[in-house]
């Protein structure tokens, strides 16, 4: 019990911003909480510089199978540069995405160790550097398992017989609510040694508190690039309520 009532659905709706007053409120936590966006940034820009001259080149190949090329203007040239840096870096994020969660990992895990000794929680045996990769890899794939065949079948359930879009459209809001959540939570509960099958008995038995979590940040995370800037919070806000629900029960 927390303040007379179960830890539930508004709790784990409103824990992402406790987890935000709190990382604002220690700041040796601010340099881990840059490195996610610090590596989108990066993985970004490399991209574009190691592949913006064979873009280039590979734009003008495909133009020429169509057109002559031979008498092209400078700045036919330099809108060929500019249109092939704004696709590298279209795919960069996209890149970027998927893999700085994963490079971000050792930095997020130390974001949920000063959250537990904030929160006094008992102590645990750290990881190597190798195993906080593998903890942050593991966070987004397994999420990303576990949802998306269902989402792409409801997709095409949708475009089959568009009347179910009634029915679809919520469970898709809903699976990835539950997929988000997941993921984050995967964090603490993989460094405390948590396995899989104790992971689906935590989400079923506290399944509103869950559900609201993963709906908060829903709501941010389908805003461009900006999940990648909310990972340090939803990290500590999964810490928080973790440790919330385990003291409650």
């Amino acid at each position: 019990m927390v303040g007379g009532s179960l830890v539930g659905f508004g709790r784990g709706f409103v824990a992402p911003f406790g987890a935000i007053v709190g990382l604002l409120r220690t700041p040796r936590a601010w340099p881990f909480a840059l490195v996610p966006a610090l590596m989108f940034v990066l993985i970004d820009v490399a991209l574009v510089l190691c592949l913006k001259d064979r873009a280039s080149e590979l734009i003008l190949k495909l133009w020429g199978l169509f057109f002559d090329v031979s008498g092209v203007s400078d700045s036919a040239l330099k809108a060929v540069n500019a249109a092939s840096i704004l696709v590298l870096a279209l795919l960069g994020m996209i890149v970027a995405s998927v893999l700085s969660p994963v490079l971000s990992a050792p930095a997020l895990e130390r974001i949920v160790g000063i959250t537990e000794r904030e929160l006094r929680a008992p102590a645990r045996l750290p990881l190597g550097f190798f195993a906080e990769l593998w903890c942050g890899l593991c966070a987004m794939s397994f999420s990303m398992a576990l949802t998306m065949p269902v989402l792409v079948a409801l997709f095409v359930l949708g475009l089959v017989v568009p009347p179910l879009a009634i029915i679809t459209t919520p469970l898709k809001l809903l699976i990835g609510a539950l997929g988000i959540a997941w993921g984050l939570f995967d964090y603490p509960l993989t460094l405390r040694g948590v396995g899989a099958l104790q992971r689906f008995a935590f989400v079923r038995r506290h399944f509103s508190a869950v559900l609201g979590f993963g709906v908060a940040f829903t709501l941010v995370f389908w805003l461009p690039c900006f999940g990648i800037l909310m990972l340090p919070v939803g990290v500590a806000a999964a810490t928080r309520l973790y440790w919330e629900i385990e003291r409650a029960g």
